[in-house]
């Protein structure tokens, strides 16, 4: 074999490994509706600690609301309550099923990592969008659309999630807002994108448990929408010795 062939070979190795060893885009996305309501739904974020979405004035805690969920090819479907909200967010708690959970960020994003914004595909499939800083955030919160359309950009993806890759796990680090913000009112093309950052999220999460430490939640199988079990869902009992007996 020739040296060039071994270097393409090796090359080709390199890339098979790096595919493989990547981890999947996230899937935290939840379509919401207000219960009653058939319009276009809200977009929400599946978090540790229930799904997170940009709050309407009308909401009220205890509200219910429709939630769809996909996982791979398949569709989960429950009720959702409101649980909390502020001025700006929501949290809103499944009543059946436990949904793909995404995790907060423990540290916020330094200035060398990049961030992306999560977007569905036109086949419904997970994908990352690599977005950069509007004047490395001088003048707030706010993306340069991937696009240049800002408005386009939080008509349809207000409520995804905003995050930071740090090994293998993907980490939420803000929800893209449905505000845009422009310097120059003459400029229609120098438009960012605002998005909520975890200062404003974590005055939702609770003050009596240290939610930044994730705790382990074991999986809940969900038997009404077909969730497969995991490892520890169903735990046995020994059968009782009969009379010195070992149980069979």
């Amino acid at each position: 074999m020739t040296r060039s062939r071994i270097q393409r070979t090796l090359f080709v190795l390199a890339v098979a490994l790096l595919t493989a060893c990547a981890s999947p885009p996230p899937s935290h996305l939840t379509r919401i509706w207000p219960k009653g309501h058939t319009d276009d739904p809200v977009l929400g974020l599946s978090t540790e600690e229930g799904v997170l979405v940009l709050v309407q004035p009308e909401w009220q805690v205890g509200d219910l609301f429709e939630l769809h969920f996909p996982v791979g090819n398949s569709l989960v479907r429950d009720w959702g309550r409101l649980d909390r909200r502020n001025d700006d967010l929501a949290v809103i708690q499944p009543i059946t099923s436990r949904l793909m959970e995404g995790r907060f960020a423990t540290a916020l994003p330094s200035s060398e990592e990049i961030l992306y914004l999560a977007q569905r595909s036109a086949q419904d499939e997970p994908v990352m969008v690599e977005v950069d800083r509007w004047y490395d955030f001088k003048y707030g919160t706010f993306l340069v659309p991937p696009s240049g359309d800002a408005a386009a950009l939080v008509s349809r993806w207000a409520g995804s999630g905003l995050y930071v890759r740090r090994g293998e796990r993907w980490e939420i680090v803000g929800m893209l807002s449905d505000l845009t913000g422009r310097l120059d009112p003459g400029d229609r093309h120098d438009v960012g994108a605002a998005f909520i950052g975890m200062g404003e999220i974590s005055r939702l999460l609770p003050d009596q448990v240290d939610f930044f430490g994730h705790p382990f939640r074991a999986s809940r199988p969900d038997f009404e929408y077909g969730v497969p079990l995991q490892p520890g869902d169903i735990e046995l009992d020994p059968r009782p010795e009969e009379d010195g007996g070992a149980s069979p």
